[in-house]
């Protein structure tokens, strides 16, 4: 039975358990609203339900906290008996129990809450100084020979790194500066290993690591590190942490990755298969052209062939042998002519010729000459009348003079003709004088030049290469620019090769 005193009015205005044990945690939340309580972790548990349970204390006291489990899952911080860690959140009471309880929303180490004041501060100071400016960020080269690595001999990042260079710049030369990446000595060994590039010995270089918290990557918020970065001869990609991390190496670094496996293929944008597509493109042009010239020295060979068909032995009997067919025409005619008309006069001739068979013999003379007849009738449409008239008079002349004209033709007919031994004997002087022009033709060839030492000099940037026959042209070409691509080509293969603008003030290289 509860207790009632009697009087009149007692109780009505008295609060449950549970109402004066929520009111007051609400109270609580309202005076206080969002706080941070730094302390060490003691009595923590994890409940089935995903939700944690332990003591914040220090020295003297300690209080109960609530770390429920969807603000857990967002927590990237594991908790640890016994670490120190800066928890935030509102303070309420467990309605249950009546006990005083801080409900936790995050949890971070002690120290992190110091390192990112720091890690503000020093990068609004550099900021101020101009070493995150965009306009001192140097352009990183595409095809580096020599590149360095500042990480840590083991882990995963070096071997990331590894692995990528040589999967795509396998001719790439790697150097790596084993250094410590995390704790008190790690900063010095990364300022020591920066000091020892140059841009002699290395095109390139990454500083990289894992990921890890602010404390962990702190060596690389070293201010003295951050400005020997910037000091630095050699083009500097950074690729520490993951991509939520951000180090003062990265603001101040010439080109940021998020991991280090992109570090390293922002140091490698043409790969091995770029170089080996690039090349297959030079060779196909380089076949092009060499073709095209095969063809036109071919063309010129053609060209001696046919002057040399032309003042040989063959091309001189051929305009003998014309000659001997114009020669051959009107004599011909004379004799037809003649014939025809000795028939008419002579008709009581034939009888007495008959007995030297004329007739037999001007049969064989005409079997001899069915080649040449068929060619003077071609030649008969060229000729034309005044050919004709001409052939008419010489006609006349040979029937008025025959026994005088028999004999001369004939003389002139066996002048003309050839001696077999004498057309031999020019025909194998045509051939050995054929031979020695075709040795020339091939010593003064490019080819034999390329076998004695010689190289063809060609540029290599643009869709197809340019021929360099001066010195004086390689500046031009290259225009503004400090460097150019050139190709070596030599008898057995090209070699690329690059020429550097000389500095002012020294001597041209």
């Amino acid at each position: 039975m509860p207790f009632n005193s009697g009087a009149p009015g007692v109780g009505a205005t008295a609060l449950s358990v549970t109402q004066i044990n929520k009111q007051a945690g609400d109270l609580l939340g309202q005076v206080f609203g969002v706080v941070e309580v730094i302390g060490e972790i003691s009595e923590h548990k994890r409940a089935a339900s995903g939700h944690h349970y332990f003591a914040l204390k220090d020295e003297r006291s300690q209080l109960r906290c609530a770390f429920f489990r969807g603000n857990a899952q967002r927590c990237a911080h594991p908790l640890r008996e016994g670490e120190e860690v800066v928890a935030t959140g509102r303070l309420g009471i467990y309605t249950e129990r009546g006990a005083y309880q801080l409900i936790v929303q995050s949890i971070a180490p002690a120290g992190e809450g110091r390192l990112a004041a720091e890690f503000e501060r020093l990068k609004q100071r550099l900021l101020a100084e101009g070493l995150f400016a965009a306009e001192h960020k140097r352009p990183t080269p595409t095809m580096p020979r020599r590149i360095a690595v500042i990480s840590s001999d083991t882990g995963a990042a070096i071997h990331d790194v590894r692995v990528t260079l040589a999967r795509r710049l396998p001719l790439a030369r790697v150097t790596l500066f084993p250094v410590r990446v995390q704790g008190a000595e790690s900063a010095g060994e990364l300022r020591q290993a920066v000091s020892q590039l140059t841009s002699e010995t290395f095109d390139v270089a990454l500083i990289v690591r894992g990921g890890g918290s602010l404390s962990d990557l702190w060596s690389f918020n070293d201010e003295a590190l951050v400005r020997a970065l910037y000091d630095c001869p050699v083009p500097v990609i950074s690729g520490v942490g993951h991509e939520t991390d951000t180090t003062l190496c990265d603001l101040v670094a010439d080109r940021r990755a998020a991991t280090p496996t992109g570090a390293a293929e922002l140091a490698t944008p043409i790969t091995a298969s770029d170089m080996r597509q690039g090349i297959g493109r030079l060779a196909d042009r380089a076949r092009m052209r060499w073709e095209a010239r095969q063809q036109t020295q071919a063309q010129y060979l053609d060209g001696l062939s046919r002057r040399l068909e032309r003042a040989g032995p063959v091309e001189r009997l051929r305009l003998a042998r014309s000659r001997l067919v114009g020669l051959a025409a009107p004599l011909r005619h004379g004799i037809e002519r003649r014939v025809a008309q000795g028939r008419e006069r002579t008709h009581g001739l034939r009888r007495r010729l008959d007995g030297a068979h004329p007739r037999r013999q001007l049969e064989a003379l005409r079997g001899r000459l069915v080649e040449p007849a068929s060619r003077l009738h071609q030649g008969m449409v060229a000729v034309g009348q005044a050919e004709r008239e001409r052939v008419a008079r010489l006609s006349r002349g040979l029937l008025v003079s025959r026994e005088r004209l028999m004999p001369r033709w004939r003389a002139r007919l066996d002048a003309v003709r050839l001696d077999p031994r004498s057309f031999e004997r020019r025909l194998r002087e045509e051939r050995t004088r054929l031979a020695g022009l075709s040795r020339q033709l091939e010593a003064l060839g490019p080819r034999q030049v390329q076998k004695r030492g010689y190289a063809l000099v060609e540029t290599r940037d643009g869709s197809s290469g340019v021929l360099v026959k001066r010195a004086s042209e390689v500046s031009v070409l290259a225009g503004t620019h400090d460097r150019l691509a050139l190709n070596l080509r030599f008898a057995d293969g090209d070699v690329p090769v690059e020429w550097r603008k000389p500095d002012s003030g020294a001597s041209s290289s």
